[in-house]
């Protein structure tokens, strides 16, 4: 989303902007890799916080022994560093509204400094929270709470990229319903750089006239390669003459690819799956398949990936999780499955399968429910509507 704020030219008519980051070294050369700024920047050169909390120890007590002690010790000076550095900048810079971008929340302590600095500047703020609120179960959690409520009496407005993110952002930090709003994200489609046949031969899917699905994701147990796995497994075993029509692209790399392809060998299922591995171009692979799977089993929020796929006219199944249900709707974009149920999942795929003109009337629907919600326009449209609201307000 902060690509699509620098290049909007709605923002960019209705407003200066600066820009202001944790300096590192592979986060400059990301920032640059996608955008030549034209903006000020403001690299701070705050310490990470990984590197001062000891490595990861054995036993498992001590080691969260250690961890807790070492929040106990360095959260608060760390704090109060960056709360002072951050307020200074924004008195000097005096703008009339800082976005916070974050990750889920807790996430960055930085994030929370700038919403306590922007307070002390007499700055209004928002903070978008990018993914679902961590509770206070965990007893690390349970120190945070003094500073949660501080945050959460210096933001004007909590933003989330779905409804259900909302809801769980509002219990955790019990806000008001007029101070948390969703606004969904919205995406700038990238272009495929070969076409769909050059894509598919080099795929080996060459004349193969059956339905392509593809999963795009790490390799990581929350993404549920596992559960699409055994989906296939289960549609090989019961539907024999359907698994022979469909083909699986798995792209992205992570902890479970051997183990992945050790299964697709063990249960004959190699014949079916493509590992492709990390694509550069990863738009070729969108183009190129029929339907996009999201098998995840935990922390999703408003995926991306759901509405690249849309935005290419694909039918998607995802897990009825988190903010999926407001991105896909069930029987009309593609289908919706409960988390870690391989066998909905197979089911969902064998229907595709049995009936592949389906999966092409999803994808046209899907087109058409994106771009009328989920397109870069969309968000930062919506974006400035909130950002006027929030200084039209401070002026009253």
């Amino acid at each position: 989303m902060l690509v699509n704020f620098w290049s909007s030219p709605a923002i960019r008519a209705n407003f200066h902007i600066t820009f202001s980051y944790r300096e590192s070294r592979l986060y400059r050369e990301g920032l640059h890799s996608r955008v030549k700024p034209d903006f000020p920047l403001y690299p701070l050169g705050f310490p990470d916080p990984s590197e001062i909390l000891p490595a990861p120890l054995k036993p498992r007590l001590l080691r969260g022994a250690l961890r807790f002690g070492s929040r106990l010790l360095f959260t608060v000076p760390l704090l109060l560093y960056e709360v002072w550095v951050l307020s200074r900048l924004l008195h000097r810079a005096a703008p009339d509204i800082v976005h916070i971008n974050n990750g889920g929340y807790p996430a960055a302590l930085s994030a929370r400094a700038a919403a306590l600095a922007a307070r002390l500047a007499g700055v209004p703020s928002i903070m978008v929270v990018n993914n679902l609120a961590a509770g206070y179960r965990d007893p690390m959690r349970w120190l945070e709470y003094p500073l949660d409520r501080l945050v959460a009496r210096s933001v004007q407005r909590f933003v989330t990229g779905s409804n259900a993110a909302a809801v769980k952002l509002k219990a955790t930090l019990r806000l008001a319903a007029d101070r948390c709003v969703s606004i969904n994200n919205g995406i700038k489609l990238r272009q495929p750089s070969e076409s769909v046949r050059a894509t598919r031969q080099r795929l080996g899917l060459d004349g193969f006239t059956g339905v392509v699905f593809g999963i795009i994701a790490v390799m990581e147990p929350r993404k549920g390669h596992r559960v699409l796995f055994e989906a296939m497994t289960r549609l090989r075993r019961t539907e024999p003459n359907l698994f022979e029509r469909c083909r699986l692209i798995i792209e992205g790399d992570g902890l479970l690819r051997r183990e992945l392809e050790s299964f697709a060998v063990q249960h004959d299922l190699k014949q079916a799956c493509i590992f492709v591995g990390s694509e550069p171009h990863v738009m070729n692979l969108f183009a190129a398949i029929d339907v996009l799977v999201l098998a995840s089993i935990d922390f999703e929020d408003f995926p991306n990936v759901v509405l690249e796929a849309m935005g290419y006219s694909k039918a998607v199944i995802a897990s009825r999780l988190a903010g999926t249900p407001e991105q896909v709707v069930d029987g009309e974009t593609g289908y919706l499955v409960p988390p870690g149920d391989s066998e909905a999942l197979a089911g969902a795929m064998a229907r595709l399968c049995a009936d592949p003109s389906l999966a092409s009337t999803f994808g046209r629907n899907g087109l058409e429910r994106f771009e009328q919600s989920f397109t870069a326009e969309v968000a930062t449209g919506r974006y400035v509507a909130l950002y006027k609201s929030i200084i039209e307000a401070q002026h009253i």
